[in-house]
């Protein structure tokens, strides 16, 4: 009956200290299964980012191209992550786990806030043909500074992550180890109370003890078996993800370097062994001195290696402007980037990264750009002395021009006069055209001169303050007789509590007739012509409209240019110079004013609008 107690007890302690040996087991897959999950959402992390990271290089690079060439293709890389810049980010946020890396994210967004702007003011330079603005802004180096922030972030953000993974890999490992105890000390357990099952039933029957033996030798065989399964599987894992991280530095487009703690080469990625000239193979365990050759273009002498002051000190360490790589061969690649320590999880030094690339087409691109403003800026130069010149001899040769042409128009009235007798029908028909001529000939002197004399800076406002509404009421009657003659119906909407405006009256009436006589001229027989003219916040609004032959789209940009006049079978047979409506543009901005044209198109009509500036409060 003792023996039955103790056998009875034996086998209820065995049985408890399975119980805790596969609960311990099942613990410690838990624990491995978290950190192997731990790991795969970190590389996730760094992938995103990396991603993210070179989405905005690429769109930088399209951003680049099209303000050389013009061809919006470039701009799909950058159109791409303006749209989903903020969903990327948003959802590379959600992933991070980490508080100090969403820091870095926080600093990331309005980084790239404004990297996204500088590109959108550069594109919108460039569509706006604004080389001189172009070259300008990227010359500033703002884009190239924010990028740099923005990487220097996101390396920090990368390498938090980084420092997590290695995290999770050691307690994978400590994880593995622990597997490995349990299972030991499980085995040695189970074998000591198989021994001393065996002895205590050993008198009793050697049949059943050597049954129980087998049966038992069977079930730690099974125990094992499974633990080497786990293990083969556990270490298939870790291949995998090792070969991941290999294809992440095969993939990315830098070349990355890596070192031990004394400077001696441990890893290269290929496009780090291309410039190079030396492999892998070649280079592990040399000093990286004789691997990485740097020297000053300019100097042509040796340049500190960053390698050494990352180690020395720890921080991350540039590249200086102008650096030369010499390969084995001996070419030389113009390369840029920066160099930054890797630490252990106590935070020492263990080793440093040197990330590089190959920036020598960037830089005979960036000479040209250079030597590009250089000859734009000259070419520039002319022709404002060209413009200077032309202006200021139309602008002094208006004496010269009116002098003569008001002798003709002089004469000519007499003539049809008949103040020096009468004239039979065929000379006064050839007065009327010598004097209509004359007048039309006057008409474009005059405003070839006030353009001129806008263009040099020579026009000269008499300010005062104007009664608006008697203004417009009284320029609409000078065009009467033209609409009365044509059939036109004229419309008038002025406001009754229009205030007073300060401008030059002479220029203001000189404006609304221009545009008044344009939609008198333009409009077919039976058509309708308007003026509006309404208070507009510090300001008054005046729409001068009508029903006539319209503007093609196509030629919405060409109304301002001296001379232009709208291609229709009805504009060919009208009278004008072309330049009302230019010369009308001018004097209202030199007025301070705004002045636009729309137009639905041929035969739609033609709706003209400007503002003036209202007298204030203390100058009444």
């Amino acid at each position: 009956m003792k023996n039955t107690h103790k056998i009875v007890a034996s086998l209820a302690g065995a049985f408890l200290l399975v119980a805790l040996g596969v609960v311990v087991l099942f613990w410690t897959f838990g624990q491995m299964k978290e950190a192997a999950e731990n790991r795969s959402h970190t590389k996730i992390v760094i992938s995103s980012a990396e991603d993210l990271l070179s989405d905005l290089r690429d769109a930088e690079t399209g951003q680049r191209g099209y303000s050389l060439t013009g061809d919006e293709a470039y701009l799909e890389p950058y159109l791409a992550v303006r749209d989903g810049f903020s969903s990327h980010l948003k959802a590379l946020r959600q992933l991070t786990l980490i508080s100090a890396a969403q820091k870095h994210l926080d600093t990331i967004a309005p980084l790239m806030d404004a990297k996204l702007l500088e590109m959108a003011h550069v594109i919108e330079l460039r569509r706006n043909q604004d080389m001189t603005g172009v070259l300008s802004a990227v010359g500033s180096g703002q884009g190239k500074r924010l990028m740099d922030s923005i990487r220097i972030e996101m390396s920090s953000f990368v390498k938090i992550e980084e420092d997590a993974l290695a995290q999770h890999e050691a307690e994978f490992q400590s994880n593995m180890r622990r597997l490995f105890t349990v299972i030991v000390i499980a085995s040695l357990l189970i074998l000591v109370l198989a021994l001393l099952f065996s002895y205590l039933i050993y008198r009793e029957t050697q049949h059943r003890l050597k049954n129980l033996a087998l049966l038992q030798t069977q079930h730690l065989l099974e125990i094992q078996e499974g633990t080497n399964r786990q293990l083969q599987q556990a270490n298939v894992t870790l291949q995998i993800s090792e070969e991941k991280l290999a294809v992440t530095l095969n993939s990315i487009g830098d070349a990355v370097m890596a070192t031990d703690d004394e400077g001696r080469v441990t890893l290269l990625n290929p496009l780090a062994e291309q410039l190079t000239g030396w492999t892998q193979a070649e280079a592990a365990g040399r000093p990286v001195e004789e691997i990485f050759r740097i020297i000053n273009q300019e100097t042509r002498q040796p340049s500190t290696i960053p390698v050494k002051e990352t180690l020395a000190h720890g921080t991350i360490q540039g590249l200086a402007n102008h650096t030369l790589l010499i390969a084995r061969d001996g070419r030389e690649y113009a390369i840029a980037d920066s160099c930054a320590p890797i630490r252990n999880r106590d935070g020492e030094v263990v080793g440093a990264v040197l990330v590089f690339r190959d920036v020598t087409e960037q830089m005979e691109m960036e000479i040209g750009l250079e030597k590009a403003h250089e000859e734009l800026k000259e070419l520039t130069c002319e022709l404002k002395r060209a413009a200077r010149a032309k202006s200021e001899f139309l602008a002094n040769m208006s004496h010269e021009l009116r002098t003569p042409l008001n002798s003709i128009n002089g004469f000519s009235e007499v003539l049809y006069d008949e103040t020096f007798g009468p004239l039979n029908e065929k000379q006064r028909k050839y007065v009327n055209n010598i004097l209509t001529s004359g007048k039309h000939l006057l008409l474009l002197i005059n405003q070839i001169l006030d353009m001129a004399k806008v263009e040099a800076g020579k026009m000269n406002l008499a300010l005062s303050s104007l009664p608006m509404k008697s203004l417009l009421s009284d320029i609409s009657l000078l065009v009467a007789d033209m609409v009365g003659k044509k059939e036109l119906q004229m419309v008038l909407d002025i406001a009754d509590d229009l205030p007073n405006i300060e401008a030059d009256e002479l220029k203001v009436k000189q404006i609304i007739y221009n545009l008044l006589s344009n939609a008198v001229k333009f409009t077919p027989a039976g058509g309708k012509i308007g003026m509006g003219a309404k208070k507009v916040g510090s300001g008054i609004e005046v729409v001068v409209w009508d029903t006539g032959v319209g503007i093609a789209s196509e030629n919405m940009e060409k109304i301002f240019e001296g001379f232009f006049r709208v291609d229709t079978p009805y504009s060919r047979v009208t009278e004008g110079t072309g330049l009302g409506l230019p010369l009308s543009k001018k004097l209202v901005e030199l007025h301070g004013g705004k002045f636009s044209v729309e137009s639905e198109g041929l035969n739609k009509g033609v709706s003209v609008r400007f503002t003036l500036s209202v007298v204030s409060s203390k100058e009444v």
